[in-house]
């Protein structure tokens, strides 16, 4: 909850310094746009000397048609971003492909806007592009890892393996996808923190959203204990026992003797649940089955050691 109330306060800190921002880029730019040739003509007139206050007031119209090209980008952003987050809600695959397809279009959207702000400043595009031919094949070479990351995000997403929502176990960490992007996904475990893992480093996985779980639980009993009397102690009570544990979907059931151990004589027992009550099933069902078997008489011990003397 307190992670929930950060990151909420976080969000609204954002959007609050977004709004700010965009306000203030509509007035440069309504101002920009209606105001233009006097702009223009004020900046001429003021900034015909070789000052460097000459040379800042002759920077003004770019600053201008920089924050107009800024502000048009971002009421784009906006727009699309609103309009791909309605076609793709629903189901959590429709909301995993919305998140991607809305990553590649910001990509694409501020590459543009940055070839376009070079352009006002009197960057020689014509000359960058041909530099960046040379260049990009550098950067390919050593952003193998990174295509690789981009290519798997889309493969996740078009197999539909992994969704937004699923809780899933990659290399031994479990935690709820929270997010698929085109070059990592974010997951998040039930204490709040968030792990970020390539999408190409992730080759195996366990998917446990699918279908229903089934945790399991050991409880040592005595060796005194007659099994067939602890047993039918749990059969009597077992409408009981799933009375105390409303996270469960089925009857608690009773799998037998798992281990032999030092001081007990442990007991396997197991439910069905949802996926997402697997640890709250589990706490639930250890202390229904300690109560009821505390209820009647049934010992479940602590450890001890038996020591024989030996005598003389």
């Amino acid at each position: 909850m307190a992670e929930e109330v950060k990151q909420e306060t976080k969000w609204k800190k954002r959007t609050t310094v977004g709004l700010v921002l965009l306000v203030v880029f509509a007035v440069v730019t309504v101002l920009g746009f209606v105001f233009y040739d006097d702009i223009r003509s004020w900046c001429a007139e003021k900034g015909a000397g070789e000052g460097i206050m000459d040379r800042l007031i002759n920077l003004i119209p770019s600053v201008v048609t920089t924050v107009q090209i800024l502000f048009v980008t971002l009421l784009v952003l906006y727009i699309v971003c609103t309009i791909i987050k309605a076609i793709f809600k629903g189901t959590p695959r429709r909301v995993t492909i919305g998140k991607l397809v809305n990553s590649i279009f910001k990509v694409v959207v501020w590459v543009v806007c940055v070839i376009a702000v070079l352009a006002v400043w009197g960057i020689n595009l014509a000359a960058l592009i041909a530099g960046a031919g040379v260049l990009t094949l550098i950067i390919g070479l050593g952003m193998q890892s990174l295509i690789a990351d981009v290519v798997a995000g889309v493969f996740i997403v078009c197999d539909g393996t992994l969704q937004v929502g699923d809780i899933v176990t990659i290399d031994g960490w479990r935690g709820t996808v929270q997010e698929i992007g085109i070059r990592n996904t974010k997951l998040i475990n039930y204490s709040g923190d968030i792990r970020v893992a390539n999408n190409s480093t992730i080759k195996v996985f366990i998917n446990q959203s699918r279908e229903n779980s089934y945790p399991t639980v050991i409880v040592g009993v005595a060796y005194e204990e007659n099994l067939q009397h602890v047993k039918e102690v749990f059969e009597a009570n077992k409408a009981k026992i799933k009375e105390m544990c409303p996270s469960l979907i089925s009857d608690v059931d009773f799998n037998g003797v798992d281990e032999l151990a030092a001081s007990s004589v442990n007991l396997h027992f197991g439910a069905t649940c949802k996926e997402n009550d697997f640890f709250v099933a589990q706490r639930e069902m250890r202390g229904a089955i300690k109560t009821v078997f505390a209820e009647n008489g049934v010992s479940i011990p602590f450890p001890q050691v038996v020591v024989h003397e030996e005598k003389k």
